[in-house]
């Protein structure tokens, strides 16, 4: 795929950018105790700035532990066997994978994932997507106002040029620019001419969207992949194939990740472009995450903060989520508990583990995961053209009266 040729390397470029971009943390996460602190992870007052400014123009409010998964992974156990949230990097299986990714030709994943099928996909006119499920007559209540995001299908090609247009433009990089339209270009002399009904891109619409509209827009593209689907020669193969530390079936590999192989529900992959915010939300299971590719942000709070978080309730088509706009400081008097939740956070990175040298401490350039027990609160902002992977295995109640206490029992 000659047309795609170059486009890790320019991911890389975007990388190399940060590399002098230098960060204070507010409390260094290295120096862990072999078991976890009464306290941990500390967490601060919701700071004025946490949710509202980019981590380059302020200290980061990290205290999550990182743990080295060939030296430390003794005491990584005891921290998942107690439910913490953690950090680990440098497992051989993970970096394995991120180096083929990264090969020098540029094009892996869009060789594997290609032009022709399409995928689910998020999009929206504003970058903050907010789930929501909508069901009949409750979807009609008085005063609901669905959110500004809905869903489309979408080529990973050309999810691919769209991001890579988002960071080109954030970067002021003609060469990111050029790359995404010469992607455009090749997408638009591979399409057929199809009658306006056909047209993906209508969805909920009503009419062909222009390139100029799509220009406009965040994009999520996603892949969930199951062992039910996973069907040879298929993405969702594809993914098992490749990610083999999220595969219960190979218990070499993924003890360490897939806690109860019983209950694991699949991998979930988000490809997330530069700018998109994930709104606030628990989850009822255990959560791996790994960071494959590019950056992310995640602001993260103990289940006992439930009472503070403006939550959605049960029978809402958000519930679980944050009802304000966290970046909005505007909003946060609609809500007169939230200015007093207790928050911490966490950049992710992928890269490789030079970069570490030339980042501060709490900016993970090495490639990482992270641990999320059940009930974690999380939002999630992605920081440039990214790549992340999650398993679910099971649930866990240690924390579950807290949310019982605000109206999810």
């Amino acid at each position: 795929m000659s047309g795609n040729k170059g486009t890790i390397q320019i991911i890389k470029a975007i990388r190399k950018e940060r590399e002098s971009f230098l960060i204070r943390c507010v409390q260094l996460p290295y120096n862990c105790p072999t078991t976890p602190p009464r306290n941990y992870p500390k967490a601060w007052s919701n700071p004025n700035d946490v949710t509202t400014l980019p981590p380059d123009h302020r200290e980061v409010f990290h205290s999550l532990c990182i743990f080295d998964y060939q030296t430390q992974y003794d005491v990584a156990l005891t921290y998942r066997n107690a439910e913490k949230p953690f950090v680990i990097r440098n497992d051989p299986k993970v970096m394995s994978v991120v180096q083929k990714w990264d090969d020098e030709s540029g094009d892996y994943l869009h060789q594997i994932l290609g032009d022709v099928e399409q995928f689910r996909t998020e999009r929206s006119s504003v970058n903050s997507f907010m789930w929501y499920r909508l069901r009949r007559k409750k979807a009609e209540k008085k005063g609901y106002t669905k959110p500004l995001n809905d869903e489309t299908s979408m080529t990973y090609g050309e999810w691919l040029e769209h991001a890579l247009e988002k960071d080109g433009i954030a970067l002021g990089n003609e060469e990111l620019i050029a790359k995404a339209r010469t992607l455009r270009d090749r997408r638009l002399s591979l399409s057929t001419k199809s009658a306006p009904e056909e047209d993906n891109h209508s969805i909920e619409k009503g009419g062909e969207e222009s390139e100029e509209g799509k220009e406009k827009k965040w994009f999520y593209f996603r892949l969930n992949a199951s062992l039910k689907g996973a069907k040879k020669g298929s993405p969702e193969s594809f993914i098992y194939d490749e990610l083999t530390f999220f595969d219960p079936r190979k218990r070499r590999d993924s003890e360490f990740y897939i806690v109860d192989p019983n209950e694991e529900r699949g991998i979930n992959c988000r490809f997330g472009m530069r700018g998109v915010i994930a709104a606030n939300h628990f989850d009822m299971s255990r959560n791996m995450i790994a960071i494959l590719g590019g950056e992310r942000r995640y602001i993260l709070a103990h289940p006992s903060q439930c009472k503070n978080m403006a939550l959605y309730p049960r029978g809402h088509p958000s519930l679980r989520h944050s009802s304000i706009d966290w970046t909005n400081p505007a909003e946060w008097d609609h809500d007169p508990n939230f200015r007093q939740a207790q928050v911490n956070e966490v950049i992710m990175h992928a890269g490789d583990v030079l970069k570490v040298l030339l980042a501060a401490a709490c900016s993970f350039l090495g490639i990482s995961l992270s641990y999320l027990p059940t009930f974690r609160f999380h939002s999630i902002i992605n920081l440039g053209l990214n790549y992340q992977f999650n398993a679910r295995s099971g649930t866990t109640f240690e924390n579950k009266q807290h949310t019982d206490e605000c109206g999810f029992g």
